[in-house]
C-alpha cells in the first residue's frame, strides 16, 4: 500500500498525479444527499435559531478575521453526537456515504478569502455540497491548483484537497456549504492512524497560531515528536465514540 501523504511531514507542496476535482461516479449515497439538500439546509437554518457558528480554529488561513465559520458534526472519526442530534436527517443522509471521516458546516462571509494553502492528507475525497451559494455565484469560487468551480445549490464539488486550492466569496452574500470527507478505499485499513494523524497537525496549528517558529521546524522531526501523540489519538477515538455514545 502506498503511504498516505500528510502537510503535517511534507512542507513541500503536494506533487499528486491524480486529478484536482475527481469524479466519483455513482458513489452510494451522494444522489440522495443531493436531491435533499434542501433537508439538511432546513436543519441548518433551525440550529442557527439558537446557535452560531464559530470561527474556523486557523485563524491565519483567511484574509479577514473570523470570516470564516464553521460547525463540526463529526472531526475526522470523532463524532460529535450532542451536535448530530439537532441534525437527524442530514446524519441519516451521511450515514449512507460510506467511509465519512469528516463532516461540518462551513461558511464564507461576503468578500471573504481562504489564502492558498495544501489540505492535511491525500487520503480523502473532500466534498462539498452547495447550501447557500449566491444569486452572484461566479463571485463565489473554488480554486484547485490552475482550475476553478463554482458551487450550485444542491450540487456536490469533490476536490483533491492535498493540492494547494484557495476559496473565495466576492459576492455580498454568504455562501454555505456542507462539508464531508471520504477515506479513499486503499486506506480503510489504516482509518484511525490517518485520523490520529490530522488531528494531531490540528494540535500544532493551534500552536503555530500563537508561535509562528513551530513552521521554521524541520518537518520531519514532527513525525518522531508527535509518535505518542498520534499513537494515543489513535487508540482513544473508538474509546472516546464508545464511551459518548452511551
Amino acid at each position: 500500500m502506498v503511504k498516505p501523504w500528510f502537510s503535517l511531514y511534507d512542507k513541500e507542496r503536494y506533487k499528486g498525479t491524480d486529478s484536482p476535482f475527481p469524479v466519483l461516479a455513482n458513489y452510494p449515497g451522494i444522489s440522495e444527499l443531493q436531491s435533499s439538500y434542501l433537508t439538511v439546509y432546513e436543519e441548518l437554518n433551525k440550529y442557527l435559531q439558537k446557535n452560531q457558528l464559530k470561527p474556523q480554529f486557523n485563524g491565519t488561513m483567511v484574509e479577514t478575521p473570523k470570516s470564516w465559520k464553521v460547525r463540526s458534526l463529526k472531526v475526522w472519526g470523532v463524532e460529535m453526537f450532542d451536535v448530530q442530534e439537532q441534525f437527524p436527517a442530514t446524519m441519516r443522509l451521511l450515514n449512507n456515504i460510506p467511509n465519512v471521516v469528516n463532516v461540518g458546516f462551513n461558511l464564507l462571509e461576503p468578500g471573504a478569502k481562504i489564502k492558498p494553502h495544501n489540505g492535511d492528507t491525500d487520503a480523502i475525497y473532500r466534498c462539498h455540497l452547495g447550501l447557500k451559494i449566491p444569486v452572484n455565484f461566479k463571485a463565489c469560487a473554488l480554486k484547485v491548483l490552475n482550475e476553478e468551480k463554482h458551487w450550485e445549490p444542491g450540487k456536490v464539488i469533490i476536490f483533491n484537497d492535498a493540492f494547494e486550492h484557495e476559496a473565495c466569496n466576492y459576492s455580498n452574500e454568504q455562501r454555505i456549504i456542507l462539508l464531508f470527507d471520504i477515506l479513499k478505499p486503499q486506506y480503510l485499513s489504516i482509518r484511525n492512524k490517518i485520523c490520529a494523524t490530522v488531528l494531531s497537525s490540528f494540535y500544532l496549528q493551534q500552536v503555530g497560531n500563537a508561535w509562528k517558529g513551530i513552521y521554521k521546524m524541520d518537518r520531519r522531526i514532527f513525525r518522531y515528536l508527535i509518535f505518542p501523540m498520534v499513537t494515543f489519538i489513535r487508540v482513544m477515538i473508538p474509546f472516546r465514540n464508545w464511551i459518548k455514545r452511551k
